[in-house]
């Protein structure tokens, strides 16, 4: 067994990272800490926002979060939580034009302003202003929306230069939610993404999607913060258009945005974990019709094949790992992305969980 367990910077020679960083629930703690609390994180879509009170819900890290559309025209989040009592304030999506918690019936404005307290009356030096609701940082990413729990986090314009470069001319702003399916796979957050940021397996795991793309053709791109990833439909060439071949972006640490071949749409995947050995995922289907074609039918059952196929190979993997027989692994030459991956991953884990060298648990 090696001395030495970190990731090296050149591929040819580089180990991955080691399997505890896989199973040990520690660890998650860590990447929930300093890791999700501190990135930006996918929640919604311009084309969500009609008019002013429209909301949604969701948590990050647990924490409860709503974004609503404002008077003014500003999308803004907040903690959903009422700065009386810290009950839930709002559930779902809707519209409320006033914010009104259902404990004690305080409310708010659509900026967060405190608009009513009503049991508040006599108290003697109650500030008002000291009760608005907490915000989120948020913004607005090529008409997507994200949030990020760190108040001195960096711009997505900055963390993410040059993402989406190959579609922005597309009117991703025209895309309509026409789809979320929800499932669960009982493997580690970063064996998803492992699994994503290559292709050497798509031959022995989708042989349908690969039989229609040219996979000689293929290209992927290492940033700071994301990795490019595409390949067109056989016929076409590098510079396709959208729907002519599939161009992929991970977003570090657990999101992608697929534009699959077919009908224009774009399909944002979030690896969530639960658990340290268990993950939900949650796909976000877009479109530009209103209502869903045959076409796009077809496409979303390609997808729900490839996703199928992706989580069991996932699962098979998490049983591997936890047999104690594996250690570390090799990168090919191929797999550059998932390489860059582990860098990052590295880079931010080695503070807080310095690599050490865990023997074989095998008997």
């Amino acid at each position: 067994m090696r001395n030495e367990v970190s990731v090296s910077g050149k591929l040819s020679e580089a180990h991955t990272l080691p399997s505890w960083l896989y199973t040990n629930p520690e660890v998650l703690d860590v990447e929930l800490k300093e890791i999700f609390s501190k990135t930006w994180q996918y929640v919604g879509h311009v084309s969500e926002f009609k008019k002013a009170g429209d909301y949604i819900t969701t948590e990050i890290v647990g924490k409860p979060i709503f974004v609503t559309l404002g008077n003014d025209g500003e999308i803004r989040a907040f903690y959903n939580v009422c700065t009386h009592r810290a009950a839930k304030l709002v559930e779902g999506e809707g519209n409320k034009r006033i914010i009104t918690c259902p404990y004690h019936a305080w409310s708010y404005r659509l900026d967060g302003s405190l608009n009513r307290a009503p049991n508040m009356k006599g108290v003697e030096n109650f500030d008002e202003s000291a009760f608005c609701l907490h915000d989120v940082r948020l913004e607005i990413f090529e008409s997507f929306i994200f949030v990020n729990l760190d108040p001195d986090a960096e711009p997505m314009a900055k963390t993410f230069g040059g993402l989406l470069e190959h579609v922005k001319k597309d009117n991703l702003d025209q895309f309509k939610k026409m789809q979320v399916k929800e499932t669960i796979c009982h493997s580690n957050w970063k064996i998803g993404i492992d699994n994503y940021l290559e292709c050497d397996h798509c031959p022995g795991v989708h042989k349908s999607l690969v039989s229609k793309v040219d996979m000689k053709q293929y290209e992927s791109s290492l940033h700071d913060n994301y990795v490019y990833q595409a390949t067109p439909l056989k016929g076409q060439n590098a510079d396709f258009e959208m729907g002519q071949g599939g161009r992929y972006y991970w977003l570090y640490p657990n999101m992608w945005f697929s534009f699959d071949p077919g009908p224009p749409n774009v399909s944002i995947h979030q690896s969530i974990p639960i658990d340290h050995k268990t993950t939900k995922y949650v796909y976000t289907t877009f479109f530009m019709n209103d209502t869903i074609t045959e076409e796009e039918e077809e496409l979303m059952a390609v997808d729900q094949d490839v996703r199928r196929e992706d989580k069991e190979i996932c699962e098979v993997v998490q049983k591997g790992i936890e047999t104690g027989v594996y250690q570390q692994g090799r990168f090919s030459l191929t797999e550059n992305c998932v390489h860059h991956f582990h860098l990052l991953m590295q880079q931010r884990l080695a503070p807080f969980l310095p690599l050490q060298k865990v023997e074989s648990e095998v008997l």
